[in-house]
């Protein structure tokens, strides 16, 4: 059983939600997860083994800590897969196994 958490994922899907509910922007599921992992791959990871209401405690922290390294992440990762979209591009699709 994994014990860990990369808190930083919960904060940019939360981000991906927020924003693209605001934004006109594809939000296929192959654009959605090519724009998260983008932006998880221009962050740092932040992981954390907690109790449930340590994790949330920690997620409020990050979230005010690493909001403007976030935010620009998302907006470059939102850029890139608009401009190079691979929603009808399947060969490339490999299911992540947890």
């Amino acid at each position: 059983m994994k014990l860990y958490h990369n808190i930083m994922e919960d904060l940019v899907e939360e981000y991906y939600d927020d924003v693209a509910s605001r934004q006109n922007i594809c939000t296929c599921e192959r654009c959605r997860n090519d724009t998260i992992a983008l932006a998880l791959s221009m962050l740092p990871a932040h992981y954390a083994v907690t109790s449930v209401g340590n994790k949330l405690s920690k997620l409020n922290s990050l979230r005010r800590q690493a909001s403007t390294d976030l935010q620009a992440a998302m907006f470059r990762s939102i850029d890139i897969v608009a401009a190079s979209p691979r929603h009808d591009d399947d060969e490339f699709l490999v299911p992540v196994e947890e």
